[in-house]
């Protein structure tokens, strides 16, 4: 299981919320979702939603792409 890391001010000014409600609730069994601080992501935060997982930042358009990369690079590692 991979542990995707969000920040807690890109939640504030994004719809990452709902990636996290999403990979919650459809996929807990491969992400563990963990909401962090900050990022110090501070002139990207406000525009993307995005997450870590491990040393790599997921940035995506909306809170649906941002799942279906971040369940890329789950799979891609678990393969």
């Amino acid at each position: 299981m991979r542990v995707a890391k969000f920040c807690e001010k890109n939640i504030e000014f994004t719809d990452a919320d709902q990636a996290i409600k999403s990979l919650r609730q459809n996929y807990k069994e491969d992400v563990e979702v963990r909401v962090v601080d900050c990022f110090r992501r501070c002139l990207r935060c406000s525009v993307k939603p995005f997450c870590r997982i491990q040393l790599t930042t997921i940035e995506a358009d909306d809170a649906k792409s941002l799942v279906q990369q971040i369940l890329q690079v789950v799979h891609r590692g678990n393969s």
